[in-house]
């Protein structure tokens, strides 16, 4: 994989030209508060599993709307608590899957809680009720002519609530929740942070979703092509689009950002292009490290960033040593 982007010392340097909407932090407080407001208790019930060191448990909590979203939740067996918690989002069309796939952070003495990303993968956790305007497949453009029905708008609300979930289960330390995913997973990491500001870190791995109109210009593939299709269909859409980015693109939420983040960039990253990366990076309003991965396509760092993330979580929650 070559690069294909800017020259490195541009790439460090690089800063979105999409702006944020004047009424941004207002737009995310109410729909913050609204969720809130409507929500309904967590349920949870605990899974039959042959881990022997790590207990599950299948939490169902409301997000966006009041909407009902499926979650796991895996603690360490004979660990004392009350327990750090990462609360983790996924990549692009997967949904919570199987338990047993999220056993990392719990062998490591953390608590995990993994949020079904709704309408995606397994089709635990619907996305109910919106077809707002036509769409091409995928979910890069349900919703996207008005920022109060655009997909991600509904699923950064979720993963908000998914951190207020997560400081209100037992045997879970409040003031010790991070949260962190790759990709798509990476984007909801960024709104989550936005939307709760004061959570514990932010793993932000390759992400989706920043600068998202000059994504769409550069990558050939899934899923920012599916903007371009869009556009291309429907070309007058175009300031509609650019209003409603101005409210939910990755590099405005990590504007209205404050927790430490480390953020992970493979320089030849052809699905979310570098550029992109670092200008979500750039824009963040907290203290921030990145690491670099020159040879690295979208795996970012991979099991060997895997082990920084894990030590670097540890430092912050007082668990390094």
């Amino acid at each position: 994989m070559p690069w294909t982007d800017l020259p490195l010392d541009e790439l460090r340097e690089f800063r979105s030209a999409v702006a944020p909407a004047a009424d941004v932090q207002e737009f995310w407080a109410d729909r913050l508060a609204t969720a809130r407001a409507a929500a309904t208790p967590v349920t949870s019930a605990p899974v039959d599993s042959p881990l022997t060191r790590i207990s599950v448990q299948d939490l169902e909590f409301s997000g966006a709307e009041g909407h009902r979203i499926k979650a796991w939740l895996l603690t360490p067996v004979g660990v004392e608590a009350p327990l750090p918690c990462l609360v983790q989002y996924i990549g692009y069309g997967g949904g919570r899957s199987l338990a047993h796939e999220w056993t990392l952070w719990p062998s490591a003495g953390w608590a995990t809680l993994v949020m079904d990303t709704r309408g995606q993968g397994w089709a635990d956790t619907p996305d109910p009720g919106y077809a707002a305007n036509p769409q091409t497949s995928g979910f890069v453009t349900r919703g996207i002519l008005d920022p109060s029905t655009q997909y991600y708008a509904r699923v950064f609300v979720d993963a908000a609530r998914a951190v207020d979930v997560a400081r209100e289960l037992p045997g879970i330390d409040a003031a010790r929740v991070a949260v962190g995913g790759g990709s798509q997973g990476g984007a909801i990491t960024i709104g989550a942070s936005a939307l709760v500001p004061d959570v514990l870190g932010s793993l932000v791995g390759v992400p989706f979703w920043c600068d998202v109109e000059r994504a769409s210009t550069l990558v050939a593939g899934d899923p920012y092509n599916e903007l371009a299709f869009y556009l291309k269909a429907r070309p007058y859409d175009l300031d509609a689009v650019r209003r409603t980015l101005s409210y939910v693109d990755g590099v405005v939420l990590a504007g209205l950002a404050t927790s430490p983040a480390l953020f992970e960039i493979g320089l030849m990253d052809d699905i979310c292009p570098p550029s992109t990366c670092y200008a979500a990076y750039n824009a963040w309003a907290g203290p921030k490290e990145v690491r670099e991965y020159h040879w690295s396509g979208h795996e970012g760092g991979d099991s060997h960033h895997t082990l920084v993330a894990l030590r670097w979580l540890d430092e912050l929650a007082g668990r390094a040593g």
